[in-house]
């Protein structure tokens, strides 16, 4: 008995095999209604946590009011990217995915770590040990980078949150417009440190010997950053990947060519 249900019962309700296959669960990155199924989180804790250092940042009074004007101004603008120079339509690759794959991916993975030591967690500790001693001109001084490293974190993740709407060489200009006007922050960092006033009354030898060579290291960095990494490969294979690519997964693709190949051969 199949209880009036079944392609034998006189109409009855045909099954969904016996039609057109039932619509896929997630659409395809290629479709106009395309939305991706993966969790993404707006406001993580390393979000909230970025954020919370940039506005105590901002409010202390020891950054100018052009860093906080440069990434206030810089989220409209990258929507005005998104919209009109380098939008997410059907066919775009999907930003999410890795730009550099094998060894590459290794090398940027030791680059980041090394970003995060020389630029975060040594001026976090150079700006908390300045706040136990009372190093006020220090501490003015290593804000601005500071801040503008907490918002570069920041709009990163906002970017990466919205995959849809932020292409990947919208996502690739986050990093190179904070780089270039991170420079001037450590050349303007470097130029306090380096006065002969620095080493006044008050000030420990070796909190101005840290800050010259933080500064230092933080201007090399970044410069480096910028130039041999981000202008020349980053930012090109960012761009290469929008206009070239078809926006399918290349190593799924690979995989199924492997198995069409294994097929043939047992045929």
């Amino acid at each position: 008995m199949s209880g009036g249900v079944g392609p034998t019962a006189g109409g009855g309700i045909a099954l969904p095999s016996m039609g057109q296959p039932p619509p896929p669960l997630h659409p395809t990155p290629t479709s106009p209604t395309a939305r991706p199924h993966h969790h993404y989180y707006l406001f993580s804790i390393k979000q909230l946590n970025t954020l919370g250092a940039a506005a105590v940042l901002a409010f202390s009074t020891t950054v100018p009011l052009s860093e906080i004007a440069f990434a206030v101004l810089l989220l409209p603008y990258l929507l005005l990217l998104a919209s009109l120079a380098f939008p997410q339509r059907p066919g775009k690759p999907d930003p999410s995915a890795p730009v550099f794959l094998g060894p590459a991916r290794l090398l940027l993975a030791a680059h980041t770590v090394g970003g995060f030591l020389v630029a975060a967690a040594l001026p976090a500790l150079y700006i908390l040990d300045g706040l136990r001693s009372g190093d006020t001109t220090g501490i003015a001084a290593a804000a601005p980078h500071a801040f503008l490293l907490s918002a570069q974190v920041f709009t990163e993740g906002l970017t990466a949150a919205f995959p849809w709407r932020f292409s990947l060489p919208v996502r690739a200009a986050v990093p190179v417009m904070y780089s270039v006007r991170r420079m001037f922050a450590a050349g303007e960092w470097l130029r306090q440190e380096m006065e002969e006033k620095r080493g006044g009354p008050g000030v420990a030898q070796r909190r101005v010997v840290a800050g010259r060579v933080l500064a230092l290291a933080n201007m090399a960095f970044w410069g480096a950053n910028l130039f041999a990494f981000l202008l020349p490969f980053y930012l090109p294979r960012a761009l290469q990947r929008y206009y070239c690519d078809d926006g399918v997964d290349r190593t799924a693709r690979a995989h199924g060519d492997a198995d069409e190949d294994e097929d043939k051969k047992d045929s």
